[in-house]
Protein backbone atom coordinates (compact mmCIF):
# COMPACT_ATOMS: atom_id res chain seq x y z
CA UNK A 1 0.00 0.00 0.00
CA UNK A 2 1.28 3.25 -0.91
CA UNK A 3 1.79 5.98 1.66
CA UNK A 4 2.92 8.70 -1.06
CA UNK A 5 1.96 12.31 -0.94
CA UNK A 6 -0.96 11.69 -3.78
CA UNK A 7 -2.15 8.85 -1.29
CA UNK A 8 -4.24 10.61 1.68
CA UNK A 9 -4.91 7.67 4.09
CA UNK A 10 -8.41 6.79 3.41
CA UNK A 11 -8.70 3.14 4.25
CA UNK A 12 -5.67 2.67 5.89
CA UNK A 13 -6.48 -1.07 8.47
CA UNK A 14 -8.28 0.91 11.75
CA UNK A 15 -8.60 4.04 10.19
CA UNK A 16 -11.38 3.87 7.34
CA UNK A 17 -13.25 6.70 6.38
CA UNK A 18 -15.82 7.41 3.82
CA UNK A 19 -16.07 10.53 2.08
CA UNK A 20 -12.18 11.16 1.80
CA UNK A 21 -12.52 14.74 0.91
CA UNK A 22 -9.62 16.88 -0.58
CA UNK A 23 -9.59 20.66 0.72
CA UNK A 24 -5.99 21.23 -0.89
CA UNK A 25 -3.46 19.10 -1.91
CA UNK A 26 -2.04 18.70 1.29
CA UNK A 27 -4.75 18.37 3.40
CA UNK A 28 -8.01 16.04 3.42
CA UNK A 29 -11.00 15.01 5.74
CA UNK A 30 -12.98 11.89 6.26
CA UNK A 31 -15.63 10.60 8.21
CA UNK A 32 -15.09 7.23 10.56
CA UNK A 33 -18.03 5.12 11.46
CA UNK A 34 -17.80 5.74 15.11
CA UNK A 35 -17.14 9.48 15.15
CA UNK A 36 -19.49 12.42 14.17
CA UNK A 37 -16.93 14.65 13.12
CA UNK A 38 -14.62 14.58 10.52
CA UNK A 39 -10.70 13.33 10.82
CA UNK A 40 -8.37 15.24 8.98
CA UNK A 41 -5.08 14.31 7.54
CA UNK A 42 -2.27 16.41 5.91
CA UNK A 43 0.52 16.12 4.04
CA UNK A 44 3.84 17.45 7.47
CA UNK A 45 7.05 18.51 5.59
CA UNK A 46 8.72 18.83 9.24
CA UNK A 47 8.40 14.84 8.84
CA UNK A 48 9.84 15.08 5.04
CA UNK A 49 13.64 14.13 6.19
CA UNK A 50 12.68 11.63 9.13
CA UNK A 51 12.98 7.98 8.18
CA UNK A 52 9.83 5.70 7.96
CA UNK A 53 10.55 3.64 10.76
CA UNK A 54 10.93 6.49 13.43
CA UNK A 55 7.10 7.60 12.35
CA UNK A 56 3.71 6.75 13.56
CA UNK A 57 2.66 5.92 9.73
CA UNK A 58 4.69 5.73 6.31
CA UNK A 59 5.11 9.09 4.25
CA UNK A 60 4.57 12.38 6.14
CA UNK A 61 0.48 11.97 6.58
CA UNK A 62 -0.41 13.37 10.16
CA UNK A 63 -3.92 12.85 11.30
CA UNK A 64 -6.40 15.21 13.85
CA UNK A 65 -9.39 14.31 15.64
CA UNK A 66 -11.92 17.13 15.43
CA UNK A 67 -13.86 15.55 18.47
CA UNK A 68 -13.59 18.79 20.65
CA UNK A 69 -14.55 20.94 17.86
CA UNK A 70 -18.41 22.05 17.03
CA UNK A 71 -19.40 20.89 14.05
CA UNK A 72 -21.72 23.56 12.96
CA UNK A 73 -22.25 22.08 9.48
CA UNK A 74 -21.41 18.66 7.61
CA UNK A 75 -22.71 20.27 3.88
CA UNK A 76 -21.11 22.27 3.10
CA UNK A 77 -18.14 21.31 6.27
CA UNK A 78 -18.15 24.09 8.57
CA UNK A 79 -16.12 23.41 11.38
CA UNK A 80 -14.82 25.55 14.53
CA UNK A 81 -12.28 26.26 16.07
CA UNK A 82 -9.65 26.68 13.59
CA UNK A 83 -7.62 23.57 13.13
CA UNK A 84 -3.36 23.45 14.28
CA UNK A 85 -1.45 20.61 13.69
CA UNK A 86 2.03 21.71 16.26
CA UNK A 87 4.47 19.32 14.29
CA UNK A 88 4.58 22.45 11.16
CA UNK A 89 1.96 25.15 12.16
CA UNK A 90 -0.57 23.96 9.21
CA UNK A 91 -3.20 26.20 10.86
CA UNK A 92 -6.83 27.26 9.39
CA UNK A 93 -10.44 27.35 9.30
CA UNK A 94 -13.09 25.33 7.43
CA UNK A 95 -15.65 26.86 6.51
CA UNK A 96 -18.26 26.30 3.64
CA UNK A 97 -16.18 23.51 2.56
CA UNK A 98 -13.58 25.42 1.87
CA UNK A 99 -9.73 25.41 3.71
CA UNK A 100 -9.17 28.88 4.88
CA UNK A 101 -5.61 29.50 6.04
CA UNK A 102 -4.90 31.10 9.56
Amino acid sequence: MSHDRGTPPADWPGLELTGVTKLTDDIYFGWLASEPNPTFWHWCTALENVPDERKVYAGCWVAAGTSAHTLVSREPLHLEPSLLWRCCSTHGFVRGGVWIPA
